[in-house]
């Protein structure tokens, strides 16, 4: 049977026969009488089976041993890979979480800028670099190196000290950095010891856009400032929160960013 008749039988391109015929995963021999390849069913066996294995994400070279491989040697490949589609499952899950809560943060972005939400905050871990902070200890820095090479599951952090609020005046202290949500940190088993933690808990939240996040003032917080006075409570902590997107508005490139304040009578 000729190369392109075998091929069209196995709905595969001539291509692939002459290469698995290559790689010596095709065991019959030639007619004598015309030269040509004479494939038997156990060769299609052979190719359906290796094309199985290499749909698996299982090599080429994998894939061509396999039939010579013992039953054990197979199910220990299979169980190893079985674990890393499922560590890898794990992470297209956490992204497509991080990538709704973008979108829920776009659902609260402007037209209206300022706007005021109830919600629960997670615990989080988050290192300040850029702005109101003192120098970085060699833990927090091996730490943030951690959390740079863990992106998307880590995000870019924001905080405006609570001292800076409560003083007289129209300016803030504000850090920026990364951070990344406990419930991230203990899936991925990231060592953070180092860093103290945020509490979650019931927050009250402002959605605001910024050409320059280290520049917030309390003008820019007036709602959720008010709001907390209207209702009678106490800023106990930072405000802490997370720069979501940057994008162009009006002309304008600015920055979305949602804070995020623990409030107690």
């Amino acid at each position: 049977m000729k190369v392109h008749d075998f091929a069209k039988r196995l709905g595969l391109p001539d291509s692939s026969i002459r290469y698995y015929d290559r790689m010596g995963l095709i065991q019959s021999g030639r007619q004598k009488e015309n030269n040509y390849r004479h494939f038997t069913e156990q060769d299609a066996l052979a190719i359906y089976h290796a094309r199985m294995l290499r749909s698996f994400d299982m090599s080429v070279q994998e894939a061509l041993e396999a039939k010579d491989q013992e039953l054990s040697t197979i199910d220990g490949w299979v169980s190893s890979h079985i674990q890393e589609l499922e560590r890898q499952l794990d992470w297209e899950k956490m992204r497509l979480t991080r990538l709704r809560e973008m979108k829920a943060y776009f659902a609260i972005t402007p037209p209206r800028n300022g706007i005021l939400r109830e919600a629960t905050r997670d615990d989080s871990f988050n290192i300040w670099n850029f702005g109101a902070v003192t120098d970085l200890s060699p833990e927090e820095v091996q730490a943030l190196h951690l959390l740079a090479e863990y992106m998307p599951f880590s995000y870019i952090a924001i905080r405006v000290s609570r001292e800076s609020i409560l003083r007289p005046g129209n300016s803030l202290d504000v850090s920026t950095g990364l951070g990344i949500l406990r419930r991230y940190r203990d899936r991925l088993k990231l060592d953070l010891s180092a860093i103290p933690h945020t509490p979650g808990g019931p927050i009250l939240g402002i959605a605001l856009e910024t050409p320059d996040p280290l520049s917030i003032t309390k003008e820019d917080l007036f709602p959720l400032l008010e709001d907390i006075d209207r209702r009678g409570l106490t800023l106990e902590q930072d405000l802490v929160g997370r720069i979501f997107i940057s994008y162009v508005n009006n002309g304008t490139f600015v920055h979305g960013v949602s804070l995020g304040c623990s409030i107690g009578r």
